[in-house]
C-alpha cells in the first residue's frame, strides 16, 4: 500500500514539473506564455479557483470564512461574490449573476467570465482545443476544463487521435498492412523505426493524462505511467510531432524510466 501510495505521488509531483516546464524557455516556444488554469464547467459557464484570478490576473483575493464570502480587488473595482449565491455586489451595486460562485473540496470556484469582464479584461473562446484565453492589464490567462492540460495549438480531439494511435502500436500483430492503418497518423520515418525493431520498447497503452506542447511545426504529448513497467517508478511517453502535410503526425515515441 505505501508502494502505491509513492508512486501516485510521485506521478502528481511529474505532472506538476510538466505543467512547470511549459513556461520555460528551453522548450522553444515564447516567453509571454499565458498562465494557464485548470477550470471546470458548470450550466454552459467557465468557474475557475478564486485563487487562480489573483495569481493570473493581479487581482486581490479575500476570503470571509464567517460570511462564506469572496472579495476580488482590481484597480478601483470591488467585486463581492458569496458562496451559493447568484447576488453579486458590484462597487456597491447589486446584480445578478448566472452561476454563483461555489466550493468544491475545499477550492472556492468562480466564474472567469464575469470576473475577467468586470474588472476590465478581454475573453476569447478558443474552440480548436476547448480553451478559453483572458487578456488583463498585459498578464494573459488560458483555462482549460479538459480532463487534460492543453498548452498547444493542437486541437484536443487530434492530441486524443494520437493518443489513441500510439496506444494502438504497442501490438502490430493486430494489423496486417502496418503502413496503410497507420499512414494517417506517422511519418514514414517513424514508421520505418516502429517495424525495424518490432513495435515500440515499452508494450503497454498510456491512459493517464495528457500534457500536450507545440510551435508551428513541432510539438510532444506526454504521459507519465506507474503501471507500464513493474522495473521503475514510474515510465514518461513522449510522443514527438511533427507538422507535415498540413497534419500533425507521430514522428517518435519515446520512454524515459523514472525513479524517486
Amino acid at each position: 500500500m505505501e508502494d502505491y501510495k509513492l508512486k501516485k505521488t510521485l506521478c502528481a509531483l511529474l505532472g506538476i514539473t510538466l505543467i512547470t516546464s511549459t513556461f520555460l524557455p528551453s522548450h522553444g516556444f515564447a516567453d509571454n506564455q499565458p498562465f494557464v488554469i485548470q477550470g471546470k464547467a458548470v450550466h454552459g459557464r467557465t468557474l475557475v479557483p478564486v485563487r487562480a484570478v489573483s495569481a493570473g490576473l493581479g487581482a486581490e483575493v479575500n476570503w470571509n470564512q464567517q460570511s462564506k464570502s469572496i472579495t476580488v480587488l482590481k484597480g478601483g473595482t470591488k467585486v463581492l461574490l458569496k458562496i451559493g449565491s447568484n447576488k453579486v455586489m458590484l462597487d456597491g451595486k447589486e446584480i445578478t449573476i448566472d452561476v454563483p460562485a461555489q466550493i468544491e473540496h475545499g477550492v472556492s470556484y468562480v466564474p472567469i467570465r464575469f470576473i475577467s469582464q468586470t474588472l476590465g479584461g478581454t475573453l476569447t473562446w478558443n474552440a480548436s482545443n476547448g480553451t478559453v484565453d483572458v487578456s488583463l492589464d498585459g498578464k494573459q490567462v488560458r483555462v482549460t476544463t479538459e480532463s487534460t492540460f492543453n498548452h498547444s495549438n493542437i486541437p484536443q480531439n487530434t492530441v486524443n487521435t494520437l493518443i489513441k494511435q500510439a496506444n494502438e502500436a504497442t501490438d502490430l500483430s493486430s494489423f496486417p498492412q502496418i503502413r496503410a492503418h497507420f499512414k494517417p497518423y506517422f511519418t514514414d520515418s517513424f514508421m520505418n523505426k516502429l517495424i525495424q525493431q518490432k513495435g515500440l520498447k515499452v508494450n503497454a497503452a498510456f491512459t493517464e493524462i495528457s500534457f500536450s506542447y507545440s510551435d508551428d511545426k513541432t510539438g510532444y504529448i506526454t504521459q507519465t505511467s506507474t503501471s507500464a513497467d513493474n522495473t521503475a517508478y514510474a515510465v514518461e511517453r513522449r510522443i514527438v510531432l511533427k507538422y507535415s502535410q498540413n497534419k500533425w503526425l507521430v514522428d517518435d515515441i519515446v520512454f524515459t524510466p523514472l525513479f524517486p
